[in-house]
């Protein structure tokens, strides 16, 4: 399994290097809670996907393992 890289989390590098280097401007700020944000839909979403997919192994329905693996895997390879 692939670790997801979102564009957001390339951004949210920078901003942390930039606060270490000289703190963030206001605007940083605002932008580095919008990453935040979208970080945490992101990882909602895949978490969620995960939680079906054990949820239909555990019923024993592998289809449907199959398509919500199917859907991480398009997570992943969108962003990575």
């Amino acid at each position: 399994m692939a670790v997801i890289i979102h564009p957001v989390h390339r951004r949210m590098t920078e901003l942390s290097l930039i606060l270490n280097k000289r703190g963030l401007t206001s605007f940083e700020q605002l932008e580095l809670v919008h990453c935040l944000k979208v970080n945490a839909d992101l990882v909602q979403r895949a978490d969620g996907f995960k939680e079906a997919a054990y949820a239909a192994q555990t019923a024993g329905n592998m289809d449907l393992v199959q398509h919500f693996s199917g859907k991480l895997d398009e997570m992943e390879a969108k962003y990575s």
